[in-house]
């Protein structure tokens, strides 16, 4: 991503204000366009099902999407960390012929992954008919197989075939429920399997065009990567931290039982659900700004310790980069409370015009708040993945896990008035540790670069230091 980061930073300061505008928008796409498209078509898509299907036939197709949806991330997110790495060292290497391989390779465990899952939830738990029970773990198998393709043409640069993928899969999926009008869920579900079909095949067509070499199954190239299991950790914990209240919360006072043993809660989900949207300028901000700062003053710090600066350069150039770190953290904290404090006050407003039910202000306003500090780990984050430091990156996102499910289950009885505390003190958590843990290793960082972290005195050892 930092590459497109480097493109839109370049319009951005060379255009004046158009080339601030375009950055921003271009930079929101990017970061955010499927995810924001994804939100929006399935908002559209729950209150259409809740205006013309039954509630009970309503309830199938919601807990079908909101479990395929969340837990084929959980699942997927190792896989990609892993895979996107791999791909990205091997592009880097100029060995293209490669990237299909280690992409067939995350394909096909993200589908193993994926039918496992939708056994134990379609099948064992909701305990589906056997129609709806294949389409709801298709739709996961093809939520699980989107998010391990769509980074792969992040690699060269291409955004615009994915946001023509994911457009493409929602209007497939419009077209079909406008045309048939179904008020069963299986023929629901049925187009929303269309549509992902779409979004995954234009995705594949895509990555087939940039990189066409000959998908062969290569795993040995796989177990030979360093540091795989720590990449997969911290991947999982990521995901894991942002999903675990609400799936503590789905068994919390004022959840539904929606099919089988699955359960929702539809107050908090909205809340938090509409609460990360705000995310979205903050990720921009990164991609265009932040990432490529610091991009510029590590590369730069890089040079002076592979030439022939002496200790005094080294260290002024060191010292830059944590001047780089504490100006981006400013920069980004202050951006998102402003946007964060808007939430907060016109919360109830925001709630009324999106006609959603008013106790979802309390999880709105914490989540937004929550999100301030997100940002900020994912940011942290970013810094350690350059530092290498991949042991770190599972301690932050580990205890926003920890700390988010504490928070929750502290708060579990309160009902709608404590939703979103859990979010916000993992966020607050995970935040703080991150920027502890960056701070200290920025003041280390020449030790880190000549000896703790190098793989030619320390191996593997260098993911923990």
């Amino acid at each position: 991503m930092a590459g497109i980061g480097f493109r839109l930073d370049r319009i951005a300061r060379e255009d004046g204000l158009g080339g601030i505008a375009s950055a921003a928008f271009h930079g929101a796409v990017v970061s955010s366009g499927p995810w924001l498209m994804t939100a929006f078509a399935i908002f559209l898509l729950q209150g259409w099902t809740r205006s013309v299907m039954q509630p009970a036939d309503h309830a199938i197709v919601q807990a079908s999407l909101v479990y395929a949806f969340g837990v084929s991330t959980v699942i997927t997110a190792p896989l990609a960390m892993i895979a996107t790495r791999m791909a990205s060292d091997r592009f880097y290497l100029g060995e293209r012929n490669a990237i299909p391989p280690i992409l067939m390779a995350a394909l096909v465990f993200a589908t193993i992954a994926a039918q496992i899952a939708g056994n134990m939830l379609f099948g064992f738990a909701a305990a589906m008919r056997p129609d709806l029970f294949l389409l709801a773990t298709a739709i996961l198998t093809l939520f699980a197989q989107i998010w391990i393709a769509s980074p792969f043409l992040h690699a060269t640069w291409r955004h615009r075939p994915i946001f023509l993928a994911y457009v493409s899969g929602i209007a497939m999926t419009a077209v079909a429920l406008f045309l048939i009008r179904p008020t069963a869920p299986e023929a629901v579900l049925a187009a929303i399997a269309a549509g992902l079909i779409v979004t995954l095949a234009l995705l594949i067509a895509a990555i087939r065009e940039d990189f066409p070499g000959s998908a062969v199954w290569r795993l040995k190239s796989i177990g030979r990567m360093p540091g795989m299991i720590v990449l997969g950790a911290a991947g999982l914990a990521n995901a894991l931290a942002i999903w675990i209240d609400k799936w503590l919360l789905w068994w919390a006072p004022g959840s539904v039982q929606a099919v089988g043993a699955l359960r929702v809660n539809p107050i908090n989900d909205q809340a938090s659900f509409l609460g990360l949207l705000t995310m979205i300028p903050g990720l921009t901000l990164i991609l265009v700004t932040t990432e490529t700062r610091f991009d510029r003053v590590f590369a730069d710090l890089m040079a002076q310790c592979m030439g022939t600066a002496n200790r005094h350069r080294i260290e002024k150039a060191r010292r830059k980069v944590g001047r780089t770190i504490r100006l981006d953290l400013r920069l980004l904290m202050v951006e998102q409370a402003i946007l964060a404090c808007f939430c907060w006050v016109l919360a109830p407003e925001i709630i009324r015009l999106l006609d959603l039910n008013a106790r979802a202000i309390f999880g709105f306003r914490l989540t937004a708040l929550g999100v301030v500090f997100h940002l900020v780990a994912i940011q942290m984050s970013i810094i350690l993945s350059y530092y290498d430091l991949s042991g770190r990156i599972v301690a932050v996102w580990g205890s926003f896990m920890i700390a988010s499910a504490i928070g929750t289950l502290l708060l579990r009885d309160a009902g709608f008035a404590g939703f979103g505390f859990g979010y916000l003190a993992g966020a607050v958590t995970g935040a703080s540790l991150a920027v502890a843990l960056v701070m200290q290793a920025t003041g280390n960082l020449t030790y880190l670069l000549f000896v703790g972290n190098n793989p030619a005195v320390v191996g593997n050892a260098r993911f923990w230091p």
